[in-house]
Order: C-alpha cells, then structure tokens, then sequence
C-alpha cells in the first residue's frame, strides 16, 4: 500500500515500468508476479482487481529500483504518478 492506505494503480504500474525502460519479463523476472498478470493489470484504469499481496510486490519491485509513488493529492489536474527517488541518469550527468 501506499502512504496513506492507498493501493497501487493500474497507472502507476504502467508509468513505473515505462521509466525504468523494463520489458514485462524484467519486471516479472524482479517481482515474481507472472507476465500475464502484469499484463492483465496494466489493461484496466484504476487500482486493478488483484490480491494486495500481488500490488505489493510490483510495488516493492520497482522501490528497490527507486521509484517512489504519489498517492491522488486530489487537485482537478493531477492525480496518481510516480517519480524517481534517485534518477538514474543523474551520475551519467555529472561525469
């Protein structure tokens, strides 16, 4: 769960995957959630229906990788997101 006692959305699974550049089969690989179940996750809007145990996985999955998730702030033009605790190109950056 989120901060908050919110779940995972089906979004933010998408956005998270999208910006570590990671295949269904890496995240499955890293997660041990079955690429069809990611799959089935990633087609829906909204926090999928899927055991909380399966949520906290993918999300402990891409933590580690830094990603960091943002609960819905409630505000018309935003909602649900994810941003990187430490970006990756940053060191790349820097040299």
């Amino acid at each position: 769960m989120l901060p908050g006692g919110l779940l995972l959305t089906a979004c933010q699974v998408r956005m998270a995957r999208a910006a570590l550049r990671w295949p269904v089969e890496e995240l499955a690989r890293r997660s041990g959630v079955s690429q069809a179940s990611i799959r089935r996750i990633e087609s829906v809007y909204g926090v999928p229906n899927v055991t909380v145990s399966i949520l906290d996985k993918l999300r402990s999955a891409f933590e580690e990788a830094g990603i960091v998730f943002l609960a819905d702030d409630g505000a018309q033009d935003g909602g649900p997101g994810i941003r990187f605790s430490r970006y990756p190109g940053r060191s790349a950056a820097a040299a």
